[in-house]
């Protein structure tokens, strides 16, 4: 039998030695992060919290510790969505033809989105403060030594104001109503887009900006509502400039292409904008021969609907853009 009393104490060794490697784990602890706090699965008292992170446009993780109550606003494209899910902004910058929302009227402007006032922003000791890539990239480092969350944030498409509704909605803590608004909103853009012709009209859009006149290629407001109406933008194929998503003009490429319907889109002033039409499009001859001229399909859109972004009403965007295009279409539908 002696050697089962020796298995027997063999057995009671293994179960005292597993008894004592029990009480320290095998593994190292693990980290998991649930979006406004990271906690050490194995303490509970190791806990590091924070209100909120988020990626911006420029691939920068920005993190606020509490819930912002001072936030200025530099991007004028993200300004009517701000106010429209209960943001109120303590500063704004402006842009000439950008209408302000009425609820941000007496609210401080530091300047124009170009040339923005960083003594009177710092003035209103700022807990966010929201740019945009073309204009406040330079501004990165400015903030970051100043110890302020900025970031650069901008809406092309129908598909950002979605995104940022919901960003906005966690930024403000009213993310049920965002979520709620931007359910509103797509309910609205299918119904508007249901029943449309497979095959719609050829179209061009012409963007105005500082003296210069290019055709819109891709990533905008006005080419995304476009798209939901089956429309064929006649500069998606020709080759891009500088930038990406537009196109150089060319009176001849445009009178080869000869669209249906013509758009045009203008940075800046409306009197900038007529003398620019008036001056580099009308006095060319061959602006007169374009079927969408001569067939009054020319039209200028509305800044607030189609250059800055509408925010979650752009289905009033679509059913302008709409009734343009499909005059006899049921409102609506």
């Amino acid at each position: 039998m002696a050697w089962k009393n020796g298995l027997t104490w063999t057995l009671i060794l293994g179960l005292l030695i597993m008894a004592g490697c029990g009480n320290s784990p095998a593994i190292p602890s693990r980290q998991a992060s649930s979006g406004t706090e990271t906690t050490d699965l194995h303490d509970s008292n190791k806990t590091n919290k924070h209100f909120l992170t988020f990626e911006d446009n420029s691939g920068r993780s920005i993190t606020l510790e509490n819930k912002p109550e001072r936030i200025v606003i530099l991007n004028n494209e993200i300004t009517e969505l701000f106010y429209q899910l209960g943001g109120e902004a303590v500063g704004i910058a402006t842009s000439p033809g950008v209408d302000i929302p009425e609820k941000a009227a007496d609210v401080q402007q530091v300047g124009a989105i170009n040339s923005v006032n960083m003594e009177q922003i710092m003035k209103l000791k700022p807990d966010l403060v929201i740019g945009q890539p073309l204009f406040h990239q330079n501004l990165i480092d400015t903030f970051t030594d100043a110890g302020i969350p900025f970031a650069i944030l901008t809406i092309n498409s129908i598909a950002d104001i979605r995104e940022n509704a919901q960003l906005w909605g966690k930024i403000l803590d009213k993310e049920q109503d965002a979520n709620l608004a931007v359910g509103n909103m797509d309910a609205q853009l299918q119904s508007l887009t249901q029943s449309l012709p497979s095959d719609g009209p050829k179209y061009a859009i012409i963007t105005l900006m500082a003296n210069n006149i290019s055709l819109q290629k891709q990533s905008s407001i006005a080419l995304d509502i476009a798209r939901l109406l089956k429309m064929k933008n006649v500069a998606e194929s020709l080759p891009s400039g500088k930038m990406p998503s537009s196109v150089p003009f060319s009176m001849e490429k445009l009178a080869e292409l000869d669209p249906d319907y013509l758009f045009i889109v203008v940075h800046g002033s409306n009197e900038d904008g007529q003398r620019m039409i008036q001056q580099q499009l009308e006095s060319n001859p061959a602006w007169s021969s374009l079927k969408a001229v001569k067939s009054g399909d020319l039209h200028i859109l509305p800044p607030s609907m189609f250059v800055t972004s509408p925010g979650i009403q752009i289905a009033d965007s679509l059913k302008y853009m709409k009734k343009l295009v499909y005059p006899n279409s049921v409102a609506g539908n």
